[in-house]
């Protein structure tokens, strides 16, 4: 199994959004029993708000759906993945902090 953690500051956005758009392509794909995808934040900021809203919106303009999601900084940190993939430097800083 394939397991990719998006990371960004809140997990509100960029993340969630990368998180959400890699899960649509798998299942596109048809190889969803192959990957394992999720998003966590480097901050506890925004954890349990919702996808910001114009990110929602622009996944609503393609079809996909975030609904029920909140910002999180998860024990994902703790798991073994395949790969991170940070939204930004700084989240890299910070993940090499953690």
């Amino acid at each position: 199994m394939i397991k990719v953690l998006f990371v960004c500051h809140g997990n509100i956005c960029r993340s969630p959004m990368a998180e959400f758009i890699m899960k649509d392509l798998v299942k596109k794909a048809g190889l969803e029993q192959e990957f394992h995808i999720e998003s966590a934040a480097t901050s506890t900021e925004e954890i349990g708000n919702p996808v910001y809203p114009p990110a929602r919106r622009k996944l609503a303009q393609h079809g996909i759906s975030c609904e029920g999601r909140t910002g999180t900084c998860s024990s994902a940190w703790t798991r073994p993945t395949s790969g991170i993939c940070a939204a930004s430097a700084a989240a890299i800083r910070r993940e090499s902090s953690i």
